[in-house]
């Protein structure tokens, strides 16, 4: 009798939990930075508790049909960072810190061919 009514109450539970959405879901925040590859222009997303969801509002926020997802970044305390140059080549990088983050972009960027590489001026909030 007592097993019955245990099973019976972590069913209650395991119902409860999918019922809500827990149990399943991550609390894990994700960003995502867009860009339009041809104007350098772009957008970043923090906070989201899905990777789709913060890649499609980066995409939505760039304002372009060319924009396309660029950097997915994880984690509490994670920063995204994207750096373009004049001659349109860009890098991206993920960190720690908004200042790790910018040096890796930077880097890339770098070594991806670009010259004088800079920090894109539409980051915002860029750390979950």
């Amino acid at each position: 009798m007592l097993a019955t009514w245990k099973l019976a109450i972590a069913i209650a539970i395991t119902s409860t939990l999918v019922a809500c959405g827990g149990g399943g879901a991550s609390s894990t925040p994700r960003g995502a930075i867009a860009v339009n590859p041809s104007s350098g222009f772009g957008a970043i997303s923090t906070f989201y508790t899905s990777q789709p969801e913060a890649n499609s509002d980066a995409v939505a926020a760039c304002g372009s049909v060319n924009c396309v997802v660029a950097l997915e970044f994880t984690g509490a305390g994670e920063c995204g960072s994207i750096a373009w140059s004049r001659d349109s080549i860009w890098g991206v990088g993920s960190a720690g810190s908004k200042e790790q983050a910018d040096k890796i972009a930077v880097a890339q960027c770098v070594a991806n061919g670009g010259s004088a590489c800079f920090v894109a001026s539409w980051l915002r909030d860029q750390c979950n």
